[in-house]
């Protein structure tokens, strides 16, 4: 009947057992005898179809001879097993994987150009794009036929674009993964969409016994290729226990499967792009509330996007912690990466981002780098892979690491969002168990209580990497009505300028803030009262924790400090007194608000430039003044004062950003001239280019030196001659940088006696830029171009993270320095290191400008003549590339 109408049919067979059931088992035992007999004769289904051959037509003869080849065979096979090699045993349930589709090398992320695309339909595009070029692609799910797409969207119109191959399933998630993997069997490339995580337990038989063992039990012979892509995750109202677990750590523990969990859009196409190129059996857990991130999206050429199957993917870089998080939680790591910048600890925040395989070899690495790890996992506590990871470092790593997890606890989420967010790891709980681990004071101030019907308008960001906005205008006024969507501002951004505009209609009580400040995102700057009283309170929709307030405490018991591989003191190394020379020529910010420049600049005078920059004047070279022979001057300056000879100096040391030439280099000019042109003196000589860090780049590479030759004089020069590189119409360029050059000496060990200070090793950092944050070209290549709000960010959150952790490296507080002296970049740069350290920064930017890496030398002539012996005194800059450091001076 099935064979004539091709229907579908129920068949109930009932089947005798004819032997034990294995052989430890003995059925004789529990079985009657005639039973046993019974079956025998009736129920053996090979007897039976011998009586029927007989009945028609068939010999005993034929059957005797089918029956004896049978036996032939099965003797010859039984012998070849006997006589066969013993089996090898496989550590890998996995399909081999080619190189390109691990090395990091590979990976292809999408640009922050044109159409950007949110998680949901990034993975929409990658699945469209593989329907479209592969007819073995078949999509099979609950719902996710139009017009509903998927009960979140992610394949709306794709079963209008491709019909019969997005197929609706029954509401069975056995079904779904068994139909999945037998057309995998069968040649197709099955992507098997599963509603929630919640619902892969009645799965489980098909996921761990047929779909991760089919390549391992058949020696590499069945490949099932199978996507399972499966909505997971908490962090959103309306949830609860049966609607918000990951479960990644129970399906991970299956040999045979690939585990993947995007954070971003461009994660979610790339391990989308890897899991189709791997043929391998993948599950890719998404977190759904990601799916409409506006903050993590990518650009549309999904169809390239890669990511290498086994890869983490570093976030942000640190020295001080490792914070590793995948899905819902590496926003979390990052908020709280976030926060501990106000005290300058660099937190590393790693997206594993792979579950199964995932990057030993890059926590392990930032874990031995900062020898503090934490681990944040959504999952519930016991067995969880934040577990595997730590016990994994704890084995591979060479140096102590400190490490903690935050979990959430062996308990099920609830649906009152309240407490859904205590139970599960928040931005509270991360950044308590860091305070812990880093013997960091933590409080919280809340949000101050707001009266009926007023309504508080809090500064925002152009974008998630905001943290802080300029006040550039204030377009309303004190007891103006207001019109929601009316603007009230116009804030700068590290992007651009952009329009804050009113969330609420009502009139304006107060103003918080003055044109110029600036504040950080979220802080209060206006009251609008509206007249309404609310009648009901606001659902809470998000953690709502207040401000957090970190401050360092004095160091006691054992902190833990990365690797220091140190045999020996090293050599203590002094410092000279510093000799500068500026150029020539005095600007003042009137003489640069020329008529001209005037037409563009909105009316603005000399002190909006003070108020913006806190420049009033900046010294430029004139005709017949070039580095080289700035710096020449100052050597000599410096030279007589310290009663030195060329002959005396041991390396010469070349800071610039603005070099006259390639070859030669500034460094062996400089000593060509102070060789008055003869060439009898013979000394190292080199430049080194760190931009706005180059001083204590300079002064780390003199130190090292006298490490090996501490009888030895080093040679520090700094040359900057940056206004010919100004563009006239760049105001943002033209008004800050000065040209100076500056000369230091260091003495080793044996000369110590001669130093106006001691000098401690400087600890430096770079985190690679492409350029088009900040760019300083080569004379007649262009002019200078820099993103100032960008710079700020970077610069501030860079200088304090550097000075920490010389201070940590040597045993004391920032406290305990006398006085702090950055890179005068930006008066603002100044004012937000002040506030944030607590201890006195000295700025003479006032009558210089920005002159590079000759801006510390040139504060050290104004600040070591006065600096009483013991002094303590930090030294910390920032610079394009970008560079950045820190280090100490203890004045004699």
């Amino acid at each position: 009947e099935i064979r004539q109408t091709r229907g579908p049919a129920l068949m109930v067979v009932d089947f005798e057992r004819l032997s034990s059931h294995t052989n430890a088992d003995d059925q004789t035992i529990y079985r009657p005898a005639e039973e046993l007999e019974i079956g025998r004769r009736s129920g053996d289904a090979v007897a039976r179809f011998r009586a029927w051959l007989l009945e028609h037509g068939w010999t005993a003869e034929q059957l005797a001879e089918i029956e004896n080849q049978v036996q032939q065979q099965l003797d010859q096979a039984e012998e070849a097993s006997a006589l066969g090699a013993d089996p090898e045993p496989v550590f890998d349930a996995k399909k081999p994987l080619r190189v390109e589709l691990t090395h990091p090398s590979r990976e292809q992320r999408g640009s922050e150009q044109g159409l950007q695309l949110i998680m949901r339909d990034a993975m929409r595009a990658v699945l469209r794009d593989k329907l479209s070029t592969d007819p073995r692609v078949v999509l099979f799910g609950e719902d996710i036929e139009d017009p509903k797409g998927d009960v979140f969207g992610v394949t709306k119109g794709l079963s209008t674009e491709f019909p019969g191959r997005v197929l609706n399933s029954a509401l069975s998630e056995a079904t779904i993964l068994g139909t999945a993997i037998g057309r995998a069997v069968a040649g197709q490339r099955p992507v098997a969409f599963i509603q929630f995580a919640d619902f892969m337990p009645p799965a489980y038989n098909q996921l761990t016994t047929e779909l991760a063992t089919l390549f391992w039990r058949t020696g590499g012979q069945v490949n099932v290729p199978v996507i399972v892509m499966i909505a997971c995750g908490g962090y959103r109202p309306g949830l609860g226990p049966y609607h918000a677990q990951t479960l990644e750590s129970v399906i991970a523990h299956t040999p045979g499967l690939d585990v993947f969990m995007p954070a971003t859009a461009c994660d979610a196409a790339g391990l989308l792009n890897a899991a189709f190129q791997s043929e391998r059996p993948t599950v890719i857990l998404y977190p759904k509330s990601l799916l409409n991130n506006p903050e993590a999206t990518t650009s549309a050429d999904v169809d390239r996007q890669f990511i290498p199957i086994g890869t983490a993917r570093k976030v942000r870089g640190g020295r001080d912690l490792t914070l590793v998080g995948w899905g819902n939680t590496v926003q979390l790591c990052g908020r709280v990466a976030l926060a501990l910048e106000s005290i300058g600890v660099e937190a590393e925040v790693i997206d594993l981002r792979c579950i199964s395989p995932w990057d030993q070899q890059t926590i392990v690495a930032s874990a031995e780098k900062t020898a503090r790890l934490i681990v944040v996992q959504e999952d519930n506590h016991t067995c969880g892979l934040g577990a595997e990871i730590l016990a994994t470092v704890a084995q591979q790593t060479r140096v102590p690491v400190a490490m903690r997890r935050v979990t959430r606890p062996d308990t099920h989420i609830p649906c009152n969002f309240v407490c859904q967010m205590q139970v599960m790891p928040s931005f509270q709980r991360v950044l308590a168990t860091v305070a812990e681990l880093m013997n960091l004071d933590l409080s919280w101030v809340q949000k101050p209580q707001v009266d009926d019907g007023m309504h508080l308008v809090e500064a925002i960001g152009s974008g998630p990497s905001d943290d802080t906005v300029v006040v550039v205008e204030l377009r309303a006024e004190v007891g103006s009505q207001v019109q929601r969507g009316e603007v009230l501002a116009s804030l700068e951004a590290t992007k651009s300028v952009f329009e804050l505009t009113s969330p609420v209609s009502g009139v304006l009580e107060q103003i918080l803030v003055a044109e110029g400040d600036v504040v950080d995102v979220g802080t209060p700057i206006m009251r609008i009262n509206t007249g309404q009283t609310s009648r009901r309170p606001k659902p809470i929709t998000q953690e709502t924790c207040g401000t957090p307030v970190l401050s360092r405490r004095a160091i006691t018991g054992t902190l833990h400090l990365p690797a220091q591989y140190q045999q020996r003191r090293p050599f203590f190394v002094g410092m000279s007194s510093v000799s500068t020379v500026t150029g020539s020529r005095l600007v003042t910010n009137s003489e640069l608000l020329t008529p001209d420049r005037m037409k563009n600049l909105n009316g603005m005078c000399a002190e909006d430039i003070i108020r913006r920059t806190g420049i009033e004047s900046r010294m430029w070279a004139t005709a017949g003044e070039d580095a080289v022979n700035m710096a020449v001057q100052a050597c000599w300056q410096l030279m007589d004062q310290q009663h030195l000879i060329v002959d005396d100096l041991d390396l010469v040391i070349c800071s610039t950003t603005s070099p006259t030439t390639v070859t030669p280099s500034m460094a062996c000019q400089i000593l060509n001239s102070l060789c008055r042109g003869k060439s009898e003196v013979m000394t190292q000589a080199y430049d080194i280019n760190a931009a706005c860090s180059g001083y204590l780049y300079a002064l780390q590479s003199g130190f090292d030196y006298l490490q090996s030759t501490p009888h030895g004089r080093v040679l520090i020069v700094t040359a900057e001659v940056l206004s010919p590189l100004l563009n006239p119409e760049d105001f943002d360029t033209a008004i800050l940088f000065g040209d100076a050059s500056s000369a230091t000496i260091l003495y080793g060990e044996a000369h110590l006696e001669r130093a106006r200070a001691r000098l401690y090793r400087p600890d430096l950092a770079a985190k690679g830029e492409d350029g088009s944050t900040l760019t300083v070209p080569l004379l007649h290549d262009g002019y200078i171009q820099m993103k100032g709000r960008r710079v700020f960010s970077e610069a501030v959150r860079s200088m304090v993270a550097s000075l920490n952790r010389v201070c940590d490296r040597e045993h004391i507080q920032v406290s305990d320095l006398k006085m702090v002296i950055p890179h005068q970049a930006n008066q603002r740069i100044i004012d937000a290191i002040q506030e944030r350290i607590g201890v006195d920064v000295f700025s003479n930017i006032r009558r210089y400008g920005n002159t590079s890496s000759s801006s510390i030398p040139l504060c050290l002539t104004d600040v070591l003549p006065g600096a009483a012996t013991g002094d303590r005194i930090g030294l910390c800059a920032f610079g394009g590339g970008f560079t950045f450091g820190a280090s100490i001076l203890e004045a004699s």
